[in-house]
């Protein structure tokens, strides 16, 4: 059998990334994203309004009651629907200050095209306001609660005549997802721990449903548990030995994508985004093959670094819609960065112990290491494929 060089395989490597963004460079591609929705306030001394943006096939899932409908509704559907959209969203939006509810009335739609999906715009007024509180408590269940629980509602300050704000369209007040209740809502400036901890919880949530990220991890994990014994692997014997292994991995990932997340956040260095995910894919199926070719094991460091780097640039590619109030664009990036770290200790924290736990069992290396690598090769060049001709098409 023919051996492959650790050199061999890093220049191989060299030339795949090359290729990709060559290729990813002339497409244009939509962000890392999830199924979102957003409610855009806009203040003045006396009077506060806004709107519900939410794409054509959520409101496809509304109409349904169905989170599995992917085909979107056309505008002459929405309009044909707007009654029971308005109540729908009425029944999932509430307000209140000081102990007293406000009153939504629905009045006009408008349609937003994006790269993503069509956005609808469902523009509200809030009744009942003489004088514009300074804050409000806010519910929002846009479409978690009874259709999609992967769905993400996000609250913004779009315009605020009382302290010049105008059309922002970036930077989020909160973010709701399933089970969290109400919220208070600055409409005005927001307190920096408010802002720490919208982005800390970002960065976690991130983490836990980016599954190729997740599974970047596990398949690390796999051979954290394992010893090489004249090129074969066998079950480590030491837990300080395993751990420090993961620990120094895991640290290496960090390292990785905290550089390159900070230096997209901050415009200096930015990438395609399909190029990126087309990477981030091919990295899972790189660590996989050397879990099933223990030979490369001296290099998973080197590896691990590099693709950590890509990792960063999918962090930022989700950390950018969200938005960073120039001003505390440190805090933001610092926190969201906090968060995606908690969120990866929390997986090492679940799996390690489990991996080795199993590692002396006979089936583990046949079951979890080798036939566990190959899914991982399986699913992530299916990702791969998908992301490239996804954007080609």
């Amino acid at each position: 059998m023919t051996r492959l060089h650790p050199r061999a395989l890093f220049a191989s490597l060299r030339i795949l990334c090359a290729s990709l963004f060559l290729a990813c460079s002339a497409v244009v591609a939509t962000a890392h994203s999830y199924n979102e929705s957003y409610v855009y306030f806009d203040v003045t001394d006396t009077t506060l309004g806004g709107r519900v943006e939410v794409t054509l096939t959520d409101l496809a899932r509304v109409i349904a009651g169905d989170g599995a409908v992917e085909t979107p509704l056309t505008q002459e559907q929405v309009i044909e629907n707007k009654e029971q959209i308005f109540n729908y969203f009425e029944e999932k939006l509430l307000l209140s200050s000081e102990g007293s509810a406000y009153a939504l009335e629905f009045d006009e739609i408008k349609f937003l095209p994006t790269k993503v999906d069509v956005f609808t715009q469902l523009e509200f007024t809030v009744l009942g306001v003489s004088e514009t509180p300074r804050s409000i408590e806010m519910s929002y269940d846009g479409l978690f609660g009874d259709i999609d629980p992967t769905h993400r509602g996000y609250a913004l300050v779009g315009s605020n005549t009382r302290n010049g704000m105008a059309e922002n369209e970036g930077y989020i007040s909160a973010i709701f997802s399933p089970g969290d209740g109400t919220k208070t809502l600055n409409l005005d400036d927001e307190p920096r721990l408010s802002v720490a901890l919208t982005f800390l919880e970002h960065g976690v949530w991130h983490i836990w449903l980016g599954f190729d990220h997740v599974l970047f991890l596990i398949t690390l994990l796999l051979s954290s548990v394992m010893v090489l014994t004249a090129q074969r692997w066998e079950p480590s014997t030491s837990l300080r030995d395993s751990l420090m292994k993961t620990v120094k991995i895991v640290t290496v990932f960090t390292i990785a994508h905290t550089v390159t997340l900070t230096l997209a956040t901050f415009n200096i260095i930015t990438l395609p985004i399909v190029f990126v995910e087309a990477v981030i894919a091919i990295s899972i199926a790189i660590v996989a093959l050397g879990n099933l070719m223990p030979r490369f094991h001296t290099q998973t460091w080197k590896i691990v670094f590099m693709f950590g780097l890509f990792h960063g640039f999918g962090f930022a590619n989700v950390l950018e819609p969200l938005g960073l109030d120039p001003a505390r664009k440190a805090l933001g990036l610092v926190s969201f960065n906090i968060g995606v770290e908690l969120g990866q200790l929390a997986i090492v924290i679940l799996v390690f112990p489990i991996l080795f736990m199993l590692r002396k069992r006979p089936a583990y290396r046949t079951i979890a290491l080798q036939a566990g690598s190959i899914a991982l090769i399986a699913i992530a060049l299916f990702w791969f494929v998908e992301r490239v001709a996804g954007a080609i098409g």
